[in-house]
């Protein structure tokens, strides 16, 4: 317990006061709740209100059942009820004359669980307990004063076991068995609406799972109104008057405290530790609640219940601060309620102990409905983040078996050995892509034209009547795209080096402008592009090379320049070197990590070139190129070249640390992906972005530096910095 308040400590110190202000900001919520009080208790009980009967004499007596033999005392709105030490004051007595009345009236006395009986008149009307118990369960009591001509004197005879209370009104209601008070109504109230809540997200359960926290803060907010009705019952009837309710009431109250505390610790303390402590703690306060049955344990059990839920919510506070210092989704929000809990644990704690029980109601309950408009917060916010997230998914399951199939499209493209074949393979395979895109596009047609001295001459046609292939080249040159697309139809234009010589042209496509099918068509098209120029080129060109190729035209769409992978190629190359690699190894290397990002042709433009940070979404799924990359090359591991660049593509964003997508650490990264991810991240922060403006190279070399052993391997970051150091020498020197 010690060494982790310890580690506690340290954090707080090391968060440089931020721990601190969010203790700040739960006690501000805490000065809000009591505001609220003071301003609902002010307009509930109105002190003018003219049903309170203020004026009574009193005074304390050794006997239970005898007058005081002193002078008694006046009690009234400027002098309440006092006590002395030096007065023995387990015995109260109280009387008043009440003028004649024209009407009967109903009088109502609250006490502290005080047994008490009434004389009117000199004779017994009513006795609670009086006799027979030290405490009773109930506090309220009431007897019927009827119509009268003549005075009438009541006396009140009355036990203290705990505290001094003593609230005398009138009521119209001519029962006196029952009355309901506002708090009543309000724990009735809360009763009704959780279980409504709970009605309504087990409905929403039933569709999506997601919702069953909702449910937990459900039956909180069910178990706070059951809580605050029993709390308040004991002063709406005198049915419930044996010493067991009194328990039963601290116990049913208290414990909000402790299942508030434990609905918040479920945010983030899911361990199997916390569960136990939770457990313990719960049947702590139930043994005391049941302890204090016994009128000698009674006052030592409160003082355990209240100990016991002060030191729960402050161990569970002080866990949260991790989280805090992590910053772990809603741990701050977790971790203010947490210190608000605790205060309020420890203000309840002190009420019950000195019997201020109105204020000890609203102490547990209203902190609790704030707990639980805070999880039920948390749980929507988690909700929507869900279903985002499944969004993603689903998205992203869509990209990757979109790549999946376009990396066989690319590879069944580059071993067609003539033009007729690889027309007619294109077309087929397109018109596959797309239907297993989207299983509309069933009714898909397609035709393809070649380009002679005379025009175009079609070679396939697949169920379209009409095809201008003249327009569609004029399009394609007067915007200089070679993929054209609308709602319904795209078009690819091929060129070798005389210009344009075929047109593909696709029509009666389904959803034809969604954002990733345009990505998914640009990067068919990518692909397509560099097969034709292999067929082109009679099978010369090596497969490093039309990748290199791709590689760099992505860079190009992507709005940045090729030299970035020239950069890295170097940076790669000189490092491998530095390493002790022989020089055809640092060569294949160099030339593999050009293929670093070449999964993003399949990631939408409109994100890659986004102006500004990229939100949250969009994040996650540019991460996700690396995956795409290692799919698009891992199609050919019979290639050495391509397979180093497979390896890169997919790790070349691990961290050292093992936060990665990953989560693979240190040397488990293979060293040519540690390698191309200190160069490539050095070329990104010295060049200009979309996002952002280029570093200086010394403020780069900086952030390398910073991030050694968490982003980079300290290692390579050394041996990288002594290169550039070396170069610029050398460049300063010439």
């Amino acid at each position: 317990m010690f060494k982790k308040i310890g580690e506690v400590y340290n954090k707080i110190k090391d968060n440089k006061g931020g721990i601190i202000s969010l203790i700040g900001v739960s006690l501000i919520i805490l000065a809000l709740s009591a505001a609220i009080y003071v301003v609902g208790d002010f307009f509930v009980n109105d002190p003018e209100n003219d049903s309170s009967i203020r004026s009574w004499d009193y005074g304390y007596s050794s006997n239970a059942d005898s007058v005081p033999g002193k002078e008694l005392r006046v009690a009234n709105i400027q002098n309440p009820i006092v006590t002395e030490s030096s007065i023995k004051k387990e015995n109260l007595y109280l009387t008043r004359t009440f003028e004649p009345m024209k009407k009967s009236k109903t009088l109502v006395i609250l006490t502290d669980h005080s047994p008490i009986k009434i004389s009117v008149n000199g004779k017994e009307v009513y006795n609670n307990q009086f006799d027979s118990a030290q405490y009773v369960g109930n506090c309220y009591n009431a007897i019927r004063l009827e119509a009268s001509e003549r005075e009438q004197e009541v006396e009140v005879f009355m036990k203290v076991p705990l505290s001094v209370r003593f609230e005398a009104s009138y009521s119209d209601s001519e029962n006196t068995a029952f009355v309901i008070n506002p708090a009543l109504i309000a724990g009735i109230a809360l009763l009704f609406l959780g279980f409504c809540a709970l009605i309504f997200f087990a409905f929403l359960s039933l569709k999506n799972h997601m919702r069953y926290r909702s449910l937990l803060a459900s039956l909180l907010m069910m178990y706070t109104g059951i809580a605050v009705s029993i709390g308040n019952i004991s002063d709406s009837t005198y049915m419930f008057n044996a010493p067991f309710w009194l328990s039963v009431k601290t116990t049913a109250l208290h414990l909000t405290l402790v299942f508030g505390v434990a609905c918040l610790a479920r945010r983030l303390l899911i361990s199997k530790k916390s569960l136990v402590i939770f457990g313990l703690t719960t049947l702590v306060v139930l043994l005391a609640g049941a302890a204090s049955v016994v009128p000698s344990l009674f006052f030592i059990a409160e003082i355990v219940i209240a100990a016991v839920t002060v030191v729960y919510a402050a161990y569970t506070a002080i866990s949260f601060v991790p989280y805090v210092t992590e910053r772990t989704m809603y741990a701050i929000p977790t971790y203010v309620l947490g210190v608000y809990y605790t205060f309020v644990s420890l203000i309840a704690g002190l009420l019950l102990i000195f019997r201020s029980n109105s204020y000890y109601a609203f102490a547990v309950s209203f902190p609790t409905l704030v707990i639980v408009g805070m999880l039920e917060f948390i749980n929507i916010m988690d909700y929507n983040y869900a279903r985002k997230n499944s969004d993603i998914n689903d998205e992203i399951s869509r990209y990757s078996e979109s790549v999946n199939n376009i990396s066989e499209f690319i590879r069944r493209m580059l071993v067609c050995g003539d033009s007729d074949v690889f027309f007619d393979t294109a077309a087929r395979e397109i018109s596959g892509l797309l239907k297993k895109y989207n299983s509309e596009n069933s009714d898909l047609r397609f035709c393809v034209a070649v380009k002679n001295e005379n025009g175009f001459k079609e070679i396939i046609n697949n169920n379209i009547s009409l095809c201008r292939y003249e327009m569609i080249e004029k399009n394609c040159l007067k915007n200089n795209k070679d993929c054209m697309f609308s709602e319904t139809y795209f078009d690819f234009v091929l060129k070798n080096d005389s210009g344009v010589c075929a047109v593909m042209h696709f029509e009666n496509v389904v959803n034809g402008l969604e954002v990733f099918f345009i990505s998914m068509i640009e990067t068919v098209y990518c692909g397509l592009e560099t097969a034709y120029q292999k067929l082109c080129d009679d099978g010369n060109n090596r497969l490093d090379i039309i990748f290199t190729e791709l590689a760099e035209n992505t860079e190009i769409d992507n709005g940045y320049s090729p030299d970035h992978l020239i950069h890295i190629a170097e940076y790669v190359f000189a490092l491998c070197r530095r390493l002790g690699m022989s020089e055809e190894d640092a060569e294949r290397y160099s030339l593999a990590s050009k293929l670093h990002d070449i999964g993003k042709i399949a990631i939408p433009k409109s994100i890659i070139n986004k102006d500004g940070r990229l939100t949250k979404d969009e994040q996650v799924v540019v991460s996700c190129h690396t995956d795409f990359g290692y799919i698009i090359l891992s199609a050919f591991s019979d290639d050495k070249l391509l397979s180093d660049a497979a390896v890169i593509a997919k790790y070349h964003h691990e961290r050292f640390d093992g936060t990665g997508s990953n989560g693979i650490k240190g040397e488990e990264i293979p060293l040519i992906a540690r390698i191309t991810m200190v160069c490539d991240v050095y070329d990104a922060l010295v060049s200009e972005r979309s996002y952002k403006r280029a570093w200086s190279k010394e403020r780069a070399q900086s952030f390398m530096v910073e991030n050694s052993g968490v982003m980079f391997d300290p290692k390579l970051v050394n041996v990288f910095l002594e290169y550039l150091n070396e170069n610029n020498t050398e460049a300063q020197e010439a």
